[in-house]
């Protein structure tokens, strides 16, 4: 009885933490093979609340953007071979309607991946490697 009582207890716990993730690694893009290609990273990240968003730039340099606020629309230049990543980790605000991560990443105009996200805790991953 007493173990029953311990698994509802975690049920209620985990049942009020609201977290979404996304974590996904595509691995080699299979788009045609060129010297460099244009990634675009797009975050709106809603009003009342910022985020730490974090991407790789040129010359495999990692950008970190801490406590942004708005909308982050980059644009890099990257060559082939490269890993890409791209992360966000924001808390939501609770609103209603509900309150939305809009996420995405483009390869030369062509979008890999877009999410939008609710939740209270929010965790966006992508990772690929350019051909």
């Amino acid at each position: 009885m007493k173990k029953y009582f311990y698994l509802f207890i975690l049920a209620i716990v985990s049942s009020s933490c609201n977290y979404t993730i996304y974590d996904m690694n595509r691995g080699e893009l299979k788009i045609a093979r060129k010297d460099t290609y244009q990634v675009e990273y797009m975050a709106d990240v809603p009003a009342g609340t910022t985020a730490t968003i974090t991407y790789r730039g040129e010359n495999n340099v990692k950008y970190i953007e801490e406590a942004y606020k708005g909308k982050l629309d980059k644009i890099v230049t990257l060559p082939s071979g490269q890993n890409v990543k791209f992360t966000v980790d924001v808390k939501l605000p609770k609103t209603t309607p509900a309150s939305k991560l809009t996420t995405f990443v483009k390869v030369d105009g062509e979008i890999m991946s877009e999410q939008i996200q609710t939740g209270k805790n929010v965790k966006y991953r992508f990772e690929f490697k350019l051909p």
